[in-house]
């Protein structure tokens, strides 16, 4: 009951947001042409490099689950590697480059290790919380891969870090540390074990005391990876530096809930805690909002209880109800089920019938049908209380209705969802699209960069792109470019303008027409251009062919015809 309607829920909404690319669609005047080229081809790069509908596809799913997911929306640089040509003409190879690669990365938070301020609803963490972060539980290499794409100047206290205890794991934890659920009986890691490995394990010898003695750090099997933004006072903390006294926003990275090695004044231009809550009930209720997984509960239980019942009848019907003489038969025999089972009678005393040692009471199930049927009412009953129908779930329903009444039942199952869909875009999507045009405007360096849509290089200059701090909007599938610029509109003006000529000469028509093409997506269309010449050329062979035509259809004006004396 539960599983179909939160995947329906989450298929739904990743066709309304994810399925576009760049998921995000950017708008602008018609002068700002090259702007708008160069900020998608950075979005379109930043959501293939960060897996951003992967990512945002997992965080729906925690939100229509326990309605709370949440993304980590950051402008980072991290190591890449490029292949250069080597210098020696005789080496086949290509030689490995280390460069940096910076952009926006969207990452899916782990709900149950999220840190929020409770004190706010948590769909409105990012604006008025006082902090939020996550934690991770990471291996020794891992960590020190971490460690590695960290700015030096921001760095401390690595080696302390790595010595430092790793908290063990207790199932009833509190604290702000990792904790794994156990929800899969069957699941191969066990959380308990989760911190049992080591390569000192695999290896001969004890090269970890060795290292000990000489000086080497004395590493962890792993570490808890805590990543914490907070809006402080640095005077509070001792913090030199300006506006001491004021509210800024901090980026700690803590190991083992002991040891901080990283501290960051975040000077972003949007003024978020980068950590964006997706709370898709939209309840004005905070923390006590149930999900949509949770209101159907109460029917998968109840579903499964007469479900239950119902098979735990059959199997009755099956061994039917059996009365017996324990002092002539013993249980076991009766209770054997292979099929060449003997039952073994003893003496018969006083010469008594065998019938009379055991008897069968058959068992009767008239209402099994009963329950049953209740069952799948139950699991209507849910389908109502969610707001969907067999169909909107992937499943053919016979029906007698009309294509239009077909369509119009499907659109009122689709309302509800299209409500969560509103309530997504304007407290989830819309933060998300805001951090990451802040971040490309402010970040963003001069280069190249590769637009998928057009299959061609776009040179990225940030001047260009910060003209236009407030033109962009960032459309996605519940607010397309139709809806932003009033395509509807546009169409009409383009279909009067055919039988208005003076409109032609006040509006430039096949600009407009251009700009509507190119937001329905045809990036293409340049790459069709004909070139000044070209143009020339083609305008003089439909001037020829015009004359040509108006030749061979006019007729010579015969005498005395009216025309004839008009033209003299």
């Amino acid at each position: 009951v539960v599983m179909p309607h939160v995947e329906t829920a989450v298929a739904y909404q990743a066709s309304v947001f994810l399925t576009g690319f760049p998921i995000f669609g950017v708008v602008a005047p018609p002068d700002s042409q090259e702007a708008i080229g160069q900020m998608e081809a950075i979005i379109g790069d930043n959501s293939i490099k960060g897996a951003w509908p992967q990512q945002l596809m997992k965080t729906l799913r925690n939100g229509f689950k326990y309605d709370l997911g949440a993304v980590e929306v950051v402008w980072e640089k991290r190591k890449s590697f490029n292949i250069g040509t080597p210098q020696l003409a005789k080496t086949s190879n290509g030689t490995v480059q280390e460069t940096q690669y910076q952009g926006n990365f969207i990452k899916d938070l782990d709900p149950y290790n999220l840190i929020l301020d409770t004190r706010v609803s948590p769909d409105r963490n990012h604006i008025e919380g006082e902090f939020a972060g996550y934690t991770e539980m990471l291996s020794k290499v891992a960590t020190k891969m971490r460690m590695d794409n960290l700015d030096p100047l921001n760095t401390m206290q690595f080696r302390e870090a790595l010595e430092s205890a790793t908290p063990g794991y207790t199932p009833d934890m509190n604290t702000a540390g990792y904790f794994m659920p156990s929800v899969n009986p069957d699941a191969l890691l066990n959380p308990q074990l989760q911190q049992q490995f080591s390569w000192d394990g695999y290896l001969e010898g004890n090269r970890q005391q060795s290292g000990h003695q000489n000086g080497a750090i004395r590493y962890q099997q792993a570490y808890e990876y805590t990543t914490l933004y907070a809006r402080i006072l640095p005077a509070d903390f001792k913090i030199p530096g300006p506006n001491r006294n004021h509210v800024q926003i901090w980026k700690f990275i803590i190991i083992n809930r002991s040891v901080c090695i990283f501290a960051e004044l975040q000077t972003n231009a949007h003024g978020y805690l980068p950590i964006i809550v997706c709370k898709p009930s939209n309840d004005g209720m905070g923390w006590q909002s149930k999900s949509l997984g949770q209101n159907a509960e109460p029917y998968q239980f109840l579903s499964s209880s007469l479900m239950n019942s119902g098979l735990e009848s059959q199997r009755r019907k099956v061994y039917d109800r059996i009365l017996y003489d324990p002092l002539r038969i013993k249980k076991s025999d009766i209770d054997n089920v292979s099929s060449v089972a003997r039952i073994p009678v003893k003496n018969n005393m006083y010469s008594k019938d065998i019938g009379s040692a055991i008897h069968v009471a058959p068992y009767r199930d008239e209402g099994v049908a009963t329950i049953m049927e209740f069952g799948r009412e139950v699991a209507a009953m849910a389908d109502q209380s969610v707001g969907q129908n067999k169909v909107s779930q992937g499943q053919f329903q016979k029906g007698n209705k009309t294509r239009r009444e077909f369509d119009t039942t499907m659109g009122n199952a689709n309302s509800r969802q299209q409500m969560t869909a509103i309530g997504l875009e304007y407290s989830f999507f819309t933060p998300i699209k805001e951090i990451i045009k802040s971040n490309i405007l402010q970040f963003q360096p001069p280069g190249t960069v590769l637009n998928a849509q057009k299959q061609q290089a776009v040179e990225v200059d940030p001047e260009v792109l910060r003209q236009q701090l407030f033109s962009f909007k960032m459309s996605d599938g519940l607010l397309p470019t139709d809806k932003l610029v009033a395509m509807d509109v546009l169409m009409m003006i383009l279909q009067t303008a055919n039988t208005i000529p003076d409109m032609r000469a006040k509006y430039d028509i096949m600009g407009m027409l251009t700009y509507f093409w190119v937001l329905q997506g045809a990036h293409w269309l340049e790459d069709f251009e004909r070139t000044p010449e070209e143009q020339q050329q083609y305008m003089q062979l439909m001037q020829q062919a015009a004359q040509a035509s108006g030749q061979a259809k006019t007729p010579e004006p015969a005498a005395g015809d009216p025309g004839e004396l008009g033209a003299s």
